[in-house]
Parts: C-alpha cells; sequence; structure tokens
C-alpha cells in the first residue's frame, strides 16, 4: 500500500493517518509539536531558528523544485555538505518525492566523490558551497549523468557554471505550492514502505566504498525502536555534532524530529568565530 499516509502534509495542517515512509514520518512528527525551533545554525554569535512550519515549507518547495527540475522517484541524489539546516531540508525534500538520497562525506577525496557519483549513478549533486563546492567540483567534473548540480549558497552558485541555487529550486517550488495546493501531498503519497530511501558508502579503506541500501521501513523501524528505548522528551535540545552523513547522526534527526526535539548544529565557521571571540 502506497503511503496515501501522508496525504495532508502542510506547514498548517497535521495529516493523523499513520504515514509510512519517512518524510512523512518525520514532517507529520514535526507539524505536531509545532515548534518555534525544530532547527537552529548557529551564525556568528546568534542562533537563527527555523519553526517547525518554516521547516516544513521548505522541504515542500524544495521537494517541488526538484520534482519541476525533471527528478523522478527512484532517481540518486547525492549530498554532500556541511551540517546546517539546508542538509536535513534537502535530506526529506529528496525523500519526499521518492528519490534516493547517497550522502558523502566533506573529507572524502576528490577520487571518492568521482567513484560514489559515477558508482551510485547520481543524476543530481546537492552542495553546500565554498571551499565544499571547490573540492567536489574536481570529482564530479566530466561525469555524464550527473545533469544537475544545485549549491546551497547563492553567492557560490553564481560563481559556478552550470549549478542552480537553492534559493531558486526553492523559489520555483513555492510558485508550484501556491498554483498547485495539492501537488506535494500527491507526490509524497506516491511512496512506499520498502521504497529505497538511501545509499550509504563505507569509508573504502579495505578498497573501493561500498554501497549500502537502507529502505524507508529500515530507517522507520530504527526510529520507533530508539524512542521506545530513551528517555527522550520534546523539552529537549540537541547539539548536531556527528556530520549528518554518518548514519548514526542521521538516524538520531529522524529520532529527534519524532520525539519534538530542538536540534541545533554549529558549522565550521562558527566553531572558528566562537574560537577567536574567546
Amino acid at each position: 500500500m502506497s503511503s496515501a499516509a501522508a496525504a495532508t502534509i502542510s506547514p498548517d495542517n497535521e495529516n493523523l493517518t499513520a504515514p509510512t515512509t519517512l518524510p512523512a514520518v518525520c514532517l507529520q512528527a514535526i507539524a505536531r509539536h509545532n515548534k518555534p525551533d525544530t532547527v537552529s545554525e548557529k551564525r556568528g554569535e546568534e542562533w537563527v531558528h527555523i519553526s517547525a512550519k518554516e521547516f516544513i515549507r521548505r522541504v515542500r518547495h524544495v521537494a517541488l523544485g526538484l520534482a519541476d527540475l525533471g527528478i523522478r522517484s527512484h532517481e540518486r541524489v547525492a549530498l554532500i555538505s556541511e551540517n546546517r539546516p539546508e542538509w536535513s531540508i534537502a535530506d526529506l525534500a529528496i525523500l519526499s518525492l521518492g528519490a534516493v538520497v547517497v550522502p558523502l562525506y566533506t573529507t572524502q577525496s576528490v577520487d571518492q566523490i568521482e567513484f560514489i557519483l559515477r558508482d551510485s549513478g547520481a543524476r543530481a549533486l546537492m552542495v553546500s558551497g565554498g571551499r565544499i563546492l571547490k573540492h567536489a567540483r574536481e570529482g564530479y567534473g566530466g561525469i555524464e549523468h550527473l545533469e544537475h548540480v544545485i549549491v546551497f549558497e547563492s553567492d557560490s552558485a553564481e560563481t559556478t557554471e552550470n549549478s542552480t541555487s537553492l534559493e531558486s529550486i526553492e523559489a520555483r517550488g513555492a510558485e508550484i505550492d501556491r498554483e498547485q495546493p495539492g501537488a506535494f501531498d500527491r507526490l509524497i503519497a506516491r511512496g512506499k514502505a520498502d521504497d529505497l530511501a538511501t545509499i550509504i558508502y563505507t569509508s573504502g579503506t579495505t578498497g573501493e566504498p561500498k554501497g549500502v541500501m537502507l529502505t524507508h521501513d529500515n530507517f522507520i523501524s530504527d526510529v520507533r525502536s530508539i524512542t521506545t528505548g530513551l528517555p527522550i522528551s520534546s523539552a529537549d535540545v540537541s547539539l548536531s555534532v556527528l556530520p549528518l552523513s554518518h548514519i548514526f547522526e542521521r538516524t538520531v534527526f529522524y529520532v529527534f524530529c519524532y520525539m519534538g526535539v530542538a536540534v541545533r548544529s554549529i558549522t565550521a565557521s562558527s566553531r572558528k568565530a566562537c574560537r577567536q571571540a574567546a
């Protein structure tokens, strides 16, 4: 049975039917908890908060924008970025349209980036910008099946040939959402519990990295098991430390969505600024 479970997931209308795909589980829980600081990012010495409504809205818009770009269910979308709200927004957006997330570490070598992009058959790459984009560019140049490079930071997108900014993807998705209010709900409702959600590559220390395939149901089962075994509550606040490309941190993020825990992340630039201020 498809995940018509997620029939209506919007910033203002929570769906009460039990969801069967990972983004439906997370977005429904985020809507239910409705926190003013669902995710936050440290910029300089200030915390910038993203509310539940804004987070859900951005996921909707990115998903619709990616679909408009031509990304289809079961296609692979690679993701390389430091921990930041856009990582999780992009992750859930990709999953919402039924595509498969291929996470990469920002520290992976150029050769490994190229191998993973080729081996996974990634059709699109979502990347933060700056030095990470510069590093990744050496690995993705010349990969024929990689049709789209989507950059989180608009200024980096402007200086990168054949790339699109996340801002423009969101803007197009917002336009579609206004014109077709049910478009996102129809998109996410196509998903099934046993659909492939992600391909996670091993470190490659003993040879070429190998892709581990996990379904939506694999993640949902973990989320429900963890939440019944650990004393986590919606009053808690979490600091995201491990990279979100790591399976542990990523699964824990889904657990926190489910339980209404506020998640905060600090980028490398913010950590540097804090050290200098001290």
